[in-house]
Parts: structure tokens; sequence; C-alpha cells
């Protein structure tokens, strides 16, 4: 009998990371480890209250970095992904700060980082398209926004889509709603192939913001591949904050923007018991 049982625990631990884990092509929960990431400028691990995170920018100006995966990530049919990760943007300074923000990307090579300050680190990359979450206006250019998320392709700051984030356009570091407020929010990004919608939560306001809504674009088009180098991109200039991903995963269906099953830490917990049962019944038989 618990022949039996040992076997049947290691036979549906086993099922079911796999029918959770099939899509899902990244997962970082913390950051003691950054295995499988290139990171560039000044992005580095950071040990925090929050566990350890990634930091792409110091709380200090002129400073660029980024972190993307060191091998290209095929995606879905038609460029289909989905992510979602925790952010925090925290002791903002300097002579305008806060600024300036940070990007997720998908890009179609890995060319190290963009143009510092208003780039945030995106500027300049070719074949990509980046989701922007800008902490710092750059006049009309950007709707006089320093709380907004748009869309932007091929390294250049086009702007499209601009949201400003709970309908807020002009914010203080300390206000709910405000992306430069400290909190750790939650980003999901989901794209089916033809539309992409971007949801944001600052757990402050107590409610989710749909930044972006079934946005008609075709992001192959602009990748011109369907194996993409994906990660963050950040900056800052004149002013400044620190800007840290505290946890990701990434997965080339819409599962994680579709509220399916995703791998949880309980689940990964029962796989390690799972194979430890496996190798007591190996020593057993020895």
């Amino acid at each position: 009998m618990r022949k039996q049982v040992s076997t049947g625990l290691v036979a549906i631990v086993m099922g079911m990371y796999a029918a959770s884990s099939h899509a899902t092509l990244i997962s970082y929960n913390g950051f003691s480890s950054t295995a499988g990431l290139t990171l560039v400028g000044s992005a580095a691990p950071l040990t925090t209250a929050n566990g350890t995170v990634l930091q792409l920018t110091k709380s200090l100006g002129n400073q660029t970095g980024a972190a993307y995966s060191t091998s290209g990530i095929t995606l879905g049919s038609n460029a289909t992904f989905s992510t979602t990760f925790q952010f925090s943007l925290s002791n903002p300074g300097g002579t305008y700060g806060p600024a300036d923000g940070f990007t997720f990307l998908l890009a179609a090579n890995t060319t190290g980082i963009g143009g510092l300050g208003g780039g945030l680190g995106y500027l300049g990359v070719p074949s990509s398209v980046a989701i922007e979450f800008d902490t710092f206006s750059n006049g009309a250019s950007d709707g006089n926004s320093n709380n907004h998320v748009s869309i932007n392709t091929n390294g250049v700051l086009t702007d499209t889509a601009l949201s400003n984030v709970y309908g807020m356009s002009s914010c203080s570091t300390t206000q709910a709603g405000c992306l430069s407020n400290g909190d750790i929010w939650t980003a999901t990004i989901g794209y089916n192939g033809t539309a992409l919608n971007v949801v944001l939560s600052d757990p402050a306001m107590g409610t989710s913001f749909n930044a972006i809504s079934n946005y008609a674009i075709n992001i192959a088009s602009y990748l011109g591949t369907n194996n993409a180098y994906v990660g963050f991109t950040a900056s800052t200039g004149g002013g400044w904050e620190s800007q840290s991903i505290v946890n990701w995963q990434f997965a080339n269906t819409t599962q994680l923007s579709s509220n399916s099953s995703v791998p949880e830490p309980a689940s990964v917990a029962l796989f390690g018991l799972g194979i430890a049962v496996m190798g007591r019944r190996c020593r057993r038989k020895v």
C-alpha cells in the first residue's frame, strides 16, 4: 500500500506540473537568481524588504538598465503571448524627479540598451514593440502626463494608445494611483495575435485599471520573427527613481492574462516533494 501511495503522489504531482507549466516559459518568483537573463547597464539584483528584486535603475541620475531573456523565446501563433509582473518605482529625486520610467519589450535582436532619460532605455531598439510605464512628462509628445502607459514600436517613442493611469495625468510621489508612489504594482499584459490588453493594479486603489483595451496591433509585423527576446528597459536623467521588477512570469499563450492556471509556489513545492518521494523509493530498491 505504501508503494502505491508514493507512486500515485509522484504521478499526480508530475501531471499537475506538466499541465500547469507547458506554456509558461519564464518564471521568476524573485531574483535571487537571474539565470537565463542578460543584464545590461545598471540592472542588477537588489536585496530589499520585499525579497531580492531586479533593480533596473538606481535612484541616481543618468542611469540606463535592461534585462532580457538570454535566449530567444518562441511566441505563440501570430506572436501571441501573455505576461504578468509586479514592479515598484520609489525614492524619487533630482531636479525633475520622479523620472523617467520603464518598458516591457519584445525585440527581434539583443541590442543592449537604448537612450537614457526620456528614451526609457528603449529609444533606438529596432524591430521591437514596447509597452512603456512613464513617470515623467515630456510635454505635448506624451500628453503632458507624468503618469501614463502607451505603446512604442521599432525603438521610436510614438506613445500610441496613451492612457493616463487611473485617469490621472499629474501625480505626486505618494498619491494612490500614481506609478511612482513606491507601492508594489501588478501589471498584466496579453496579446491574442490581433489585440493587446494591459491591466494595472495599485493595491492602494483597491481596484484594477484597464490601461489599454483590445488595441489592434500586428506585433509579428514589427518583430519580423516569431522568436523574440523579452524583458525590460528603464532609465533616469536629470530626475530619477529606483525602478525594480519584483517578480515575473511570461507565457506564449494568453493563459496569464485570462486567469488560467499558472504554476504556483505550492505546485513547485509539491513537484519537489514528488521527486523526493521517488528518490526514497529508488534508494529502498537499491
